[in-house]
């Protein structure tokens, strides 16, 4: 308590109270007395100094004695008793107001506290800096910031190194926004006090805040090295790694305490989610699969673990945890977009045969379905996604509808103009798909990916052939090897009527892309056009077999045999 702390001071001022013409068993009780105060055991304090004062009734000095204790013990009415009559004597009034000063604030009337204070702001028998640092104490109960700064401020002159004083300070002032000087404050706060955890991890979010990240992440290790079980700034660190991409610092931060058991839930969260980053999938697994078993069908952590088992290809299983999410939870569209990418196609290829997923047409829409009635209509990212996947099935109606409502949302989104320029391509709207791809070619003239779809349709059109050979020329200059840009050459060579080069690249197309429809297709265009009607025919049917759902080369597949055998309706 202040007044206790003020005890050494006060005793200090007893010369001018007239001690030398004091009763001598008066002054025998009042120095055993002031002994047992300055060892804080108040009990005989209190004690002696009453024995004092019945050998000498009304002695300022032992008077003031008798306000430390009796409000140091809590007997604030006789405090305040003893405190009164030292004010009418004038004996040391300026310490005695200090200590009305505390009995006011202990009961509650802080207004009354400060009109003491502040009376003794110049007194020169109480140090200024106890009253200062009081004043500050008490404005900042009150959420009075800037009367707590000034109250601080002039504590801080006459001690710059004080503990309280600086700590406040800094988050005064990083609550006005000077952030300078509140690293300086808690800076001064850890010169004073080195030890001091809390001042660390002020500091560290005020640098954190002001733009110095490695600066802050110092002071947050330095607050975890005084006191390794401060969640606050475990937690921030261990975010930093996570947004900086540092995944073996946040391993390293988290791993030993995981191990001794002592991370909680949110930081065993975190530490799966560095093992997922760095590819340490078995590791991620076991962290959300313990914690699972603890609480049971978590949605969030399902989702996490369902993604890390798609990401595996490990289709079927990931599969599993969708359809508990969606029947737990069939009302929140994040439950349904693991599903939409299995039905898609999008997540890539199982890892072998027992972990495919395929989907009935029926399962397909009843999906999409769901997902699109729960899906937040303004999210240009929800449109899209809806789009995409019904792309990829060959709904390309629906997939229209969804996409456009995406470009309206994002007009210039990359994602889903390309999308809508798929879209078109695939249902023969050629200048409607140019003119999404020709907007993005303008913005990104060397993309590899714009150049080539770019070209590819110009070849569809069988326009602009030498500016569309440019374009998918750039494309193989950043991929040379790429199956795709080699078909889009070749298709372009095609229209121009240069089939034998037409052919050379088509093949190597194949070599390179793997069995494709399409380029099948552009291959067998390509025989007939030679007059190779037998391996046109060989084309067409590959592609046929690749995909049977493309009609349109059955047709060709139809006129090839006509042509080649001579009869009609060759093909069933």
């Amino acid at each position: 308590m202040m007044a206790a702390a003020l005890a050494a001071a006060l005793l200090a001022g007893t010369a001018a109270a007239g001690w030398e013409e004091i009763d001598p068993l008066a002054r025998a009780y009042y120095m055993r007395g002031s002994f047992m105060e300055a060892r804080r055991d108040l009990v005989p304090a209190y004690t002696f100094y009453t024995q004092a004062q019945h050998f000498e009734p009304g002695h300022p000095g032992i008077q003031l004695a008798l306000a430390r204790v009796t409000y140091d013990l809590g007997k604030l009415d006789a405090a305040r008793l003893h405190v009164q009559a030292l004010i009418e004597s004038g004996y040391s009034e300026g310490k005695a107001r200090l200590i009305l000063a505390e009995i006011e604030h202990r009961e509650g009337r802080r207004d009354r506290a400060i009109d003491q204070l502040r009376r003794i702001k110049d007194s020169p028998d109480v140090p200024q800096f106890e009253v200062y640092k009081f004043l500050a104490r008490i404005h900042l109960e009150q959420e009075d910031a800037p009367q707590a700064r000034v109250a601080l401020e002039a504590a801080r002159d006459l001690d710059p190194y004080d503990l309280f004083v600086n700590y406040r300070l800094g988050f005064i002032y990083a609550e006005s926004g000077d952030l300078e000087r509140a690293a300086e404050a808690f800076r001064a706060s850890i010169e004073s006090a080195p030890g001091f955890a809390s001042a660390h991890l002020a500091l560290g979010s005020v640098l954190l805040h002001s733009g110095d990240r490695e600066g802050g992440k110092r002071a947050l290790r330095e607050a975890l090295a005084l006191e390794p079980g401060n969640r606050n700034a475990l937690h921030d660190l261990a975010e930093l790694y996570l947004a900086d991409r540092e995944y073996a610092a946040g391993v390293e931060l988290l791993e030993p305490l995981y191990i001794q058991r002592r991370l909680d839930e949110s930081g065993r969260l975190m530490l799966g989610r560095f093992y997922y980053a760095l590819g340490r999938g078995d590791d991620a697994l076991e962290v959300f699969r313990a914690i699972l078993a603890v609480h049971g069908e978590k949605p969030s952590l399902m989702r996490v673990i369902a993604q890390i088992e798609i990401d595996r290809g490990n289709f079927r299983t990931a599969f599993g945890y969708l359809q508990r999410l969606v029947r737990i939870a069939p009302d929140d569209f994040d439950n349904y977009t693991g599903i939409l990418l299995l039905i898609g196609g999008l997540a890539g290829e199982p890892s072998g045969p027992d972990q495919a997923v395929s989907f009935t047409p029926e399962e397909e829409t009843r999906y999409l379905r769901e997902a699109a009635g729960r899906m937040n209509l303004a999210s240009g990212a929800d449109n899209f996604f809806i789009g995409a996947v019904y792309r990829k099935i060959g709904d390309y109606r629906r997939a229209e509808r969804f996409l456009l409502s995406a470009e309206k949302i994002s007009p210039h989104d990359r994602r889903t103009l390309i999308e809508i320029a798929v879209v078109f391509e695939k249902t023969g709207r050629l200048d409607e798909a140019i003119e999404r791809i020709s907007l993005l070619h303008e913005q990104d003239p060397n993309d590899p990916v714009l150049c080539n779809f770019y070209g590819y349709l110009l070849a569809e059109k069988g326009e602009r052939l030498d500016f569309a050979e440019r374009l998918v020329e750039t494309a193989l200059e950043a991929d040379p090897g790429n199956g795709y840009y080699l078909d889009s050459l070749g298709w372009i060579k095609y229209r121009q009527g240069d089939y034998v080069q037409a052919k050379k690249l088509l093949q190597t197309a194949l070599e390179a892309a793997g069995d494709d429809a399409v380029i099948w297709e552009h291959l067998g265009d390509v025989y007939v056009k030679l007059d190779m009607l037998e391996s046109a025919r060989a084309s067409y049917a590959r592609s046929i077999e690749i995909d049977p759902d493309r009609s349109e080369v059955g047709e060709k597949l139809q006129a090839a045999e006509k042509a080649l055998f001579g009869i009609e309706n060759a093909v069933e």
